[in-house]
C-alpha cells in the first residue's frame, strides 16, 4: 500500500507542472495587451514598449515561459491590476473565506447524504425513492447561482432567514481581519454579536451549495446501496434477521471507497461552484476574485486563480485516490 500511494504522489509535481503550462499557454491567447492595459490608453509607444520589455514579453514563447514558470514556483504571479497588490498576497488573504465555504458545505453534503440514503435504506421502496429521485433531478438540472438568488428571495426577504448577500458580515459589523474569515475572527475576538452576524452570512451561501451538490453522491450512493443489498453477503445477513441499523452500518461500510471518490469529485466541483456562489453573495474568496479578473482582463490575477484553482483540483484527487486504497483492500493486492 506504501508503494501506490508514494506512487500516486509522486504523479502530483506531473499535474502542477502540466496545469501551470497550460495556464502559460492559453494566457496568452487571450485578446488584448497587458503592456497595453498596464500603461493605460494615454500612454505612449514607447511606455507601452517598456513596459512589455520589463514583463519579458518581447521575449522568445519559451524564454517568456522559462520566466514564468520559474516564478511561478517561488510563488510570484505578477501583480494585480485590479488590486495593485501582489497576485500571492491577494490569494493568500481571498483563500480562508473560500476553504472555509467549501469545508463547511463539505459537512453539511456528508450529513444530508448519510441520512438520505440511511433513509433510503430504511424504506427502500415507495416515498424515499421518489423523493430522492425528484431531489436528484431538479437539484442537477437548475444552476447554483439561480437557487443562490432564489433563497435569497425566499428565505431573507421573505421570511428573515439568513443574511443581506453583503459579505461575510454586516457593514455595520466590524472585527479584525486575522484569518480571513469573518466568523473565526470574530470568535478569536470574543465578540458574540459578531460571531452571530457571521454565522448568518454563512447560512444561504452553504445552502445554496449543499443543495446543489449533494444530489450526485446522494444518486451514486443509492445505486451502490442498492447493488449491495442485492449481494449475497447481504441476503445471508438479512435471513439473519439483523436490524436495521446495523443493515444501515454495513451498507456505507461497503460504500465508504465510493463515497470518498463522490466527495472528492464534489470537492472539485463546491470551489467551482464557488465562483458564482460567490460573486451571487459577495463573499469575497477565491471566486469572486477570478470572476473580476476575467471581466477586467487582469491577466496575471487570472493565471494565478486558474494555477491555484487546479493545483488544489490534482492534490483534492490526490488525497481521494490515496484514502480510496486505504478503504478498500482490493487496490492493495
Amino acid at each position: 500500500m506504501s508503494r501506490l500511494i508514494l506512487r500516486r504522489l509522486a504523479v502530483l509535481p506531473l499535474q502542477v507542472l502540466g496545469v501551470v503550462t497550460i495556464v502559460f499557454f492559453l494566457s496568452r491567447l487571450m485578446p488584448g495587451d497587458p503592456a497595453f492595459r498596464l500603461a493605460g490608453s494615454q500612454a505612449t509607444a514607447e511606455q507601452v514598449a517598456a513596459i512589455r520589455h520589463d514583463l519579458g514579453l518581447d521575449q522568445p514563447i519559451w524564454a517568456q515561459y522559462w520566466r514564468f514558470l520559474t516564478h511561478a514556483v517561488q510563488g510570484d504571479f505578477g501583480r494585480s491590476l485590479q488590486t495593485g497588490n501582489n497576485v500571492t498576497t491577494d490569494l493568500l488573504q481571498r483563500a480562508p473565506a473560500t476553504l472555509a465555504l467549501i469545508l463547511l458545505s463539505l459537512v453539511v453534503i456528508i450529513v444530508l447524504t448519510l441520512g438520505l440514503v440511511g433513509w433510503f435504506l430504511a424504506r427502500p421502496r415507495g416515498v424515499a425513492r421518489r423523493t430522492i429521485g425528484g431531489y436528484g433531478f431538479l437539484a442537477g438540472a437548475v444552476p447554483d447561482f439561480w437557487i443562490g438568488l432564489a433563497l435569497i428571495s425566499l428565505l431573507y426577504a421573505q421570511f428573515g432567514l439568513g443574511a443581506a448577500p453583503s459579505g461575510q458580515l454586516d457593514a455595520r459589523m466590524f472585527v479584525d481581519n486575522l484569518t480571513g474569515v469573518a466568523f473565526v475572527d470574530a470568535m478569536l475576538a470574543g465578540d458574540g454579536a459578531a460571531m452571530g452576524n457571521a454565522a448568518l452570512h454563512l447560512l444561504l451561501p452553504v445552502l445554496t451549495l449543499a443543495i446543489v451538490y449533494t444530489a450526485p453522491v446522494v444518486r451514486i450512493m443509492s445505486a451502490v446501496s442498492t447493488q449491495t443489498m442485492q449481494s449475497d453477503f447481504m441476503r445471508f445477513a438479512n435471513s439473519w434477521g439483523i436490524k436495521s441499523w446495523r443493515r444501515v452500518a454495513y451498507v456505507l461500510h461497503h460504500g465508504a471507497p465510493t463515497l470518498i471518490t463522490a466527495l472528492a469529485s464534489t470537492v472539485v466541483f463546491l470551489l467551482g461552484g464557488a465562483v458564482l456562489v460567490e460573486t451571487v453573495f459577495s463573499w469575497g474568496g477565491l471566486g469572486q476574485y477570478g470572476v473580476a479578473a476575467v471581466t477586467q482582463s487582469d491577466y496575471a490575477a487570472v493565471q494565478g486563480f486558474v494555477i491555484v484553482a487546479g493545483t488544489f483540483t490534482a492534490v483534492v484527487y490526490a488525497l481521494g485516490d490515496v484514502l480510496h486504497t486505504v478503504f478498500d483492500p482490493k487496490l492493495r493486492d
